[in-house]
């Protein structure tokens, strides 16, 4: 398909603000995939990018369904004294109906897929972030690395993901790159089909797929993608680190990418992990929303044990009480 045709699955585009054309700072492009749910998250993550890059300019892609008002307002309270363009990609509710279902995925798998035809007259590289991402260094030396040689540059996942996922998806070369940061050279992913190439594995095996696109994106570019330093997607799983256990961020670590179930806008997200997160939280558009309340009994738990490492003795035994009370009770018929 060609990127006109890929044009006719959007319902609309929004330009909400671009403050580009009075600056001289070279612009990067950087495309999210979300729903309003992920609104608060995807913001917090430019903001972090915004403060870490006061040398460069730019231009956020949000490809998705629809952003409410509040979202909107405060995506262009980022953008005021700031060399920023925002523009928002809704795709018809129709648009990817043809497409296979991977069990428990939404559809949303699919926007990073179409995101280069799209763009394609707009930029020749494209940086796709997922929305549980944040920045603490500069994207300069990214921006003007030179990824022609590829169809995209991305960061292997952790050991254990790679140690699992390669022999399962018969990857020869040991290597299995996490999709949460992908840095697309645009000419070459429409040149070589990328997007169709995915979605034929996916029809194929999809079903068998833990993690669909991400799976599918390491099958098909297994031998056309460049490997950057993990400092560009420094993977970390808030559940996996116990309460109160000792991060290692390595100094130069320039993207955190917050996997797993659990984010660090949940309360029981609490920790050395979620603290790096808060304060940039503290600092942005987001600050008066609220962090998420825990509301299965596993999340209540975590969220007592956290409370009682801070000290806070008596909302842990709270919490406590109400994860003992879930537990107890989730299987009881109204």
């Amino acid at each position: 398909m060609s990127d006109h045709e890929y044009l006719s699955y959007l319902e609309h585009k929004e330009e909400l603000v671009n403050h580009l054309e009075d600056s001289a700072f070279p612009v990067v492009h950087i495309a999210f995939g979300i729903n309003n749910a992920y609104a608060r998250g995807m913001g917090i993550t430019v903001f972090s990018v915004l403060k870490n890059n006061p040398d460069l300019a730019f231009h956020i892609h949000i490809f998705g369904s629809a952003l409410d008002d509040k979202s909107k307002d405060r995506l262009l309270e980022l953008a005021v004294n700031q060399p920023l363009a925002i523009t928002c990609y809704v795709f018809k509710e129709s648009a990817f109906t043809d497409l296979p279902l991977m069990g428990r995925y939404p559809q949303a798998i699919y926007y990073r897929l179409f995101t280069p035809y799209i763009l394609s007259d707009v930029t020749s590289k494209l940086l796709y972030l997922d929305a549980d991402t944040l920045c603490l260094g500069s994207y300069k030396e990214l921006n003007e690395m030179d990824i022609s040689a590829c169809t995209l540059a991305a960061v292997n996942d952790t050991r254990r993901a790679r140690n699992k996922l390669c022999s399962q998806l018969s990857l020869t070369k040991g290597n299995y790159f996490n999709s949460g940061f992908l840095y697309i050279n645009i000419p070459q992913w429409i040149e070589k089909n990328t997007t169709e190439r995915i979605i034929q594995a996916l029809s194929r095996q999809g079903n068998e797929f833990k993690f669909p696109d991400q799976d599918a994106l390491n099958i098909v570019l297994e031998h056309e993608v460049l490997l950057l330093p993990k400092k560009y997607n420094f993977v970390c799983d808030i559940i996996l680190n116990k309460v109160g256990k000792k991060v290692d961020i390595p100094k130069d670590t320039i993207l955190i990418h917050y996997t797993g179930k659990c984010k660090p806008w949940h309360l029981w997200g609490m920790g050395e992990l979620a603290d790096v997160y808060d304060h940039y939280y503290a600092q942005s558009p987001w600050q008066a929303v609220p962090h998420d309340v825990p509301v299965s009994y596993k999340e209540m738990k975590r969220y007592a044990q956290a409370l009682w490492y801070k000290g806070r003795y008596l909302t842990s035994l709270c919490w406590m009480s109400k994860y003992m009370n879930k537990k107890i009770f989730r299987k009881s018929p109204l």
